[in-house]
């Protein structure tokens, strides 16, 4: 069974369908994982929402796995029961519940969201997803929730995969935008993947076929989001580099 893990989508529905008919002609989305960070910052949650029940509906498995904005979205929604005022809350997540609610996709959303927080961890057959990243001195085992979920270097700060030896098989993550995909290889081997390339920046959706090994992306319908500066990851001495990505352009 072919496996999709798609990044970070931040209400970027639209590229979401557009990455998701891509696959079906590369027949490469047999099981589709999401990253996290489903809904905010983008212009079309709704349409997130209705792709991923609309793969449901026609039988395909859809893991949706928790990121930092799938928490802060959570919260903002549980302030607004308890009574706090729209115009308080966080814009990215005021827009986004607004959004939800014009197109009475907020109940369903909401199910995502509370289905995404429960699967901080995917594991499969010799990988792992997580929205953030491993520890590379404690491991998969030793790695908190909290740092699976938010772990990214600072500015200037080297990543963690630069210092990740493999041990815990392939990790897949997003939550760190970068201006093209990443893969890291030991031993020919792929051990770190992250599927981030900032899609509701301005940047692209990006997937990596697990089984195929094998990168598919859609540019984003975003404007270049002005100050965002996606960051260029640089390989760490003993890793080799990944395979030619796939793109579909729109005419």
């Amino acid at each position: 069974m072919s496996t999709l893990v798609i990044g970070d989508l931040h209400g970027c529905g639209h590229e979401l369908v557009e990455l998701l008919d891509l696959a079906r002609r590369e027949r490469a989305a047999a099981r589709v994982i999401l990253v996290g960070d489903l809904f905010t910052k983008g212009p079309s949650p709704d349409v997130v929402v209705d792709a991923i029940e609309d793969l449901r509906d026609e039988g395909h498995r859809v893991d949706l796995v928790c990121g930092n904005h799938d928490l802060r979205m959570l919260d903002a929604l549980r302030r607004r029961d308890a009574g706090t005022a729209m115009d308080d809350l966080g814009p990215s997540e005021a827009t986004a519940i607004r959004l939800l609610e014009r197109a009475n996709r907020l109940v369903a959303a909401r199910r995502m969201l509370a289905q995404a927080a429960g699967c901080v961890t995917l594991r499969g057959h010799g990988w792992t997803v997580v929205h953030g990243g491993v520890d590379p001195e404690k491991g998969l085992a030793g790695t908190s929730d909290l740092d699976r979920i938010h772990l990214k270097a600072a500015p200037g700060e080297v990543p963690w995969w630069e210092r990740y030896d493999g041990r815990d098989g392939l990790i897949i993550v997003g939550h760190k935008p970068l201006r093209e995909p990443l893969l890291l290889r030991r031993n020919g081997r792929p051990v770190v993947v992250n599927v981030d390339t900032g899609c509701a920046y301005g940047g692209a959706l990006t997937g990596y076929c697990i089984e195929d090994d094998r990168f598919l992306q859609v540019p984003s319908r975003q404007p270049a989001r002005e100050g965002f500066t996606p960051a260029v990851a640089t390989a760490p001495p003993w890793a080799s580099a990944g395979p030619v990505r796939t793109f579909a352009r729109r005419a």
